[in-house]
C-alpha cells in the first residue's frame, strides 16, 4: 500500500467516524450535552435516502455488465426503501409536512421500511447465479411500495405500530425482530456463496447485514421514539448504508474491474485455464505467424517448455515438406477463407522424432474484416498412420496370399477332377469285372468266392459313393453363395416326401412348421436340409413309430430353425465331435453313412454366418439347431 493510499484511507475513515459523532452532538436529552433529535433523526435519514438512492444508480447502470444479480436485486430495493424511508423522514413529528399525523404514520412507515430492506436482502442471495428481470423487479417493486403506502396513507390497513396512550406497540416490536431475522438470514445466505463477491465487497456487505440486524434487534427493544436504543438503532442502519454504499459506489469508483466485472475476470481465467489443460494440442497465431499461446499438451507431445515456444513461427516446428506446404498452400487458402481442416502436416518434437498430425484452424477478424490472430487444434493421429501402414501391408498380404489360394485351389480343383476321373474309372473297371465273374462265372465258382466277389463289388460302389461325397464336401467351401429368398418348410415338405416315398413302408410322422423363410442360397439350404432331415429319417429306422420334426423359435431376438427326432440319439459327451470329418457316434453296421454330412451342413451355415448346435440323448432322440 503506497502512502498516499494510507492517507486516503485514514481520511475517509475519520469522516466515517465524525459524521455520526456530530449527529449525535445535534440530538438532546437528559443523556447528551446539548443539539436537536429531530434534527439528528432528520439528517441521518437524508443521509440514508441518499445513499439508497446511490446504490441504486451504480446497480441500476451497471445491470448489462454484471452477472452477480444479487447485486442488482439490493440497489433495485434500496432505492424504494429509500423512497418509503424520506415519507418517514417527512412524517416525523415536528417536520409538518403531514398536519395532524401522529407517531404511529412515520412508525408504520418505518417498519415498512424496515421489513422491505429485510426481505429484499434475504431473498438477494438467491439471485447470484440467477438472471433477474430488471424491469419486472422494478414493477413489482413499485406495485409492492404503492400498495404499501395507500394501505397507510389512504386506508387503515396496516396494523398500529405506535400512540401517544400507548408507546410503541407489540406488533412494532415484533415486525423490527423479524426484520432482523430477515437480514441474519441474508447473511447467512450471502456466506455460502461468498466465492462470487470479490473479498473487499464481501466484508464490506457482511458488515453491514451485522449492522442492520443488530439495528434490528436493537429497535425491537426500544420503548421509546426518542429514546437513546432508538438513537442507537438509527446509528447502526446508517452504518449499514454507508457500508452498503462503499461496497457498491465507492468500490465501483475506486476499482470498478473487481465489482462490476469480476465475473468477466473470472471468465477469462477459466477459458486461459480450459485452454491451457484441455487434453487437446492448442496453439494461436498472429497475423505475422508467430505463436501467441500454447496449450500445455502441445507443449508436453512436442517436448518443449512454453519460453522455447513462444514468438516463434508456427513454421519452426515442421519437417522441411510439411512447411513448404504450409507456406505455399494452407495459408493463402486460410487467408482467403479464414479456416482449415483437417491438413495432414508432419511436426518435430524436442528430440527429432516425426509426428502425424491434422491441423484445423479458425479466425478471429478484427471490425474492418482482416485477420489478426488465429486458433488452431492439431490432433495427433501418428498411431492411426502407423496402423493404416500397417493395415495395407496386411492387405497386401492378404492379397497376395488370396492369389496364391486361388491358384492352389485351382490346382485342387484339377486334382480332384483328376482324381474322381482316374479313380472312379478304375474302380468302374473293377466293378464291372466283378459283375462279370458273377454273371459269366458263377458256375464254375463255389459260395465263398462269390461271396468275396459280391464284397467286392459292394467296396467298389461305397469307394465310389464315398469319393462323390468327398468332392462335393470340398465344392461346398468354392461355390460362390447367391442369397436369395427361400422357404425352407417348402424344401422341408419336398424331402419329406421323397424319404417316404423311398420307403412307404417306415411308420413317420412328418411336422413341419410354415412359413420359415429366410435369404440365403438356395442350393446349399437343400444340401442343409437334405442332410438333417436325412439324418433324422436314418436314426428313426429302428423305431416302430417315427416322430420328424422341422420348426422354428425365437431366442433372445433371433430366428431358430430345429430339425427334431424321436431316434437312436447320441450321448452329450460325444456332442462335440458331431460336426467334424469322419467321426461317426454309431457303428457302420448300425447306421451306413461316411460321416461327411454333418462337417457338410456345418461349412455352409458358417458361411451364411450363423451357427449350429445339437443337443440329445441316447436313446431318446436328437435336435439340432442352427441359425442363419
Amino acid at each position: 500500500m503506497t502512502s498516499s493510499d494510507l492517507v486516503s484511507r485514514s481520511a475517509r475513515f475519520a469522516l466515517v467516524m465524525l459524521f455520526p459523532a456530530a449527529l449525535v452532538l445535534t440530538s438532546r436529552g437528559n443523556y447528551l450535552l446539548f443539539g436537536n433529535y429531530l434534527l439528528f433523526h432528520t439528517l441521518a435519514e437524508i443521509v440514508t435516502v441518499v445513499a439508497g438512492c446511490g446504490i441504486f444508480m451504480v446497480a441500476w447502470h451497471a445491470r448489462r455488465q454484471i452477472d452477480n444479480h444479487c447485486l442488482l436485486l439490493i440497489g433495485i430495493s434500496h432505492l424504494f426503501v429509500a423512497i418509503i424511508t424520506l415519507f418517514h423522514a417527512l412524517s416525523y413529528g415536528g417536520m409538518g409536512v403531514f398536519p395532524g399525523a401522529g407517531t404511529n404514520l412515520s412508525t408504520q412507515l418505518w417498519i415498512g421500511s424496515r421489513l422491505l430492506q429485510g426481505a429484499s436482502l434475504a431473498l438477494a442471495p438467491l439471485f447470484v447465479r440467477k438472471r433477474l428481470n430488471p424491469a419486472a423487479t422494478v414493477t413489482a417493486y413499485m406495485a409492492a411500495t404503492s400498495l404499501f403506502l395507500l394501505s397507510i396513507l389512504c386506508g387503515d390497513i396496516f396494523p398500529l405500530c405506535a400512540s401517544d396512550e400507548m408507546g410503541i406497540t407489540p406488533f412494532k416490536k415484533g415486525a423490527e425482530f423479524l426484520a432482523g431475522v430477515f437480514i441474519l438470514a441474508a447473511l447467512t445466505g450471502l456466506l455460502t456463496k461468498r466465492r462470487h463477491f470479490d473479498a473487499r465487497v464481501f466484508r464490506m456487505l457482511s458488515f453491514s447485514l451485522v449492522f442492520l440486524a443488530t439495528s434490528g434487534f436493537v429497535f425491537a427493544l426500544n420503548t421509546g421514539i426518542s429514546s437513546l436504543t432508538g438513537m442507537t438503532g438509527h446509528l447502526l442502519t446508517l452504518g449499514g448504508f454507508i457500508l452498503i454504499y462503499r461496497a457498491m459506489v465507492e468500490t465501483g469508483l475506486e476499482r470498478p474491474y473487481d465489482l462490476l466485472f469480476r465475473d468477466l475476470k473470472e471468465s477469462e481465467e477459466r477459458y486461459r485455464s480450459l485452454y491451457n489443460r484441455t487434453p487437446v494440442m492448442l496453439h494461436s497465431i498472429d497475423r505475422e505467424g508467430k505463436i501467441i499461446n500454447v496449450s500445455d499438451f502441445w507443449l508436453e507431445t512436442l517436448g518443449y517448455r512454453r519460453d522455447e515456444v513462444l514468438g516463434r513461427l508456427s513454421a519452426d516446428f515442421m519437417t522441411d515438406e510439411s512447411r513448404a506446404y504450409v507456406i505455399g498452400t494452407v495459408v493463402p487458402e486460410f487467408l482467403r477463407t479464414g479456416r482449415t481442416r483437417d491438413i495432414p502436416l508432419h511436426l518435430l518434437t524436442s528430440s527429432g522424432k516425426v509426428i502425424d498430425v491434422l491441423l484445423s484452424s479458425e479466425a478471429e477478424r478484427d471490425e474492418e474484416g482482416k485477420i489478426v490472430r488465429s486458433l488452431s487444434v492439431m490432433t495427433d493421429v501418428t498411431e492411426q498412420r502407423r496402423a493404416a501402414r500397417q493395415i495395407e501391408r496386411l492387405n497386401e498380404s492378404l492379397a497376395s496370399r488370396a492369389m496364391d489360394l486361388e491358384v492352389a485351389n485351382g490346382d485342387l480343383e484339377a486334382f480332384n477332377y483328376s482324381v474322381s476321373h482316374d479313380l472312379r474309372s478304375h474302380l468302374t473297371v473293377i466293378r464291372g469285372f466283378s459283375d462279370v465273374l458273377l454273371e459269366i462265372c458263377t458256375d464254375k465258382l463255389d459260395d465263398e468266392c462269390r461271396s468275396y466277389v459280391r464284397h467286392i463289388a459292394e467296396e467298389t460302389g461305397r469307394m465310389n459313393g464315398l469319393i462323390g461325397t468327398l468332392l462335393d464336401f470340398s465344392r461346398v467351401a468354392r461355390v460362390e453363395l447367391e442369397r436369395i429368398p427361400v422357404n425352407l418348410s417348402t424344401l422341408a415338405e419336398e424331402i419329406a416326401l421323397e424319404l417316404s416315398m423311398k420307403d412307404q413302408e417306415r411308420m413317420a410322422e412328418f411336422i413341419i412348421a410354415d412359413d420359415a423363410d429366410v435369404t440365403a442360397d438356395p442350393g446349399l439350404m437343400r444340401v442343409v436340409m437334405e442332410n438333417l432331415l436325412g439324418n433324422a429319417w436314418k436314426y428313426t429306422g429302428r423305431r416302430d413309430r417315427a416322430v420328424i420334426e422341422f420348426g422354428k423359435e425365437e431366442t433372445e431376438g433371433q430366428t431358430v430353425f430345429f430339425v427334431r427326432d424321436n431316434g437312436a440319439g447320441f450321448s452329450s459327451q460325444q456332442a462335440d465331435k458331431l460336426f467334424l470329418p469322419f467321426q461317426r457316434l454309431h457303428g457302420r453296421s448300425e447306421f451306413p453313412g461316411h460321416g461327411i454330412g454333418l462337417a457338410t451342413v456345418h461349412r455352409i451355415i458358417s458361411r451364411h454366418g450363423g451357427t449350429i448346435w445339437a443337443q440329445g440323448e441316447e436313446g431318446t432322440g436328437a435336435v439340432f439347431y442352427f441359425t442363419l
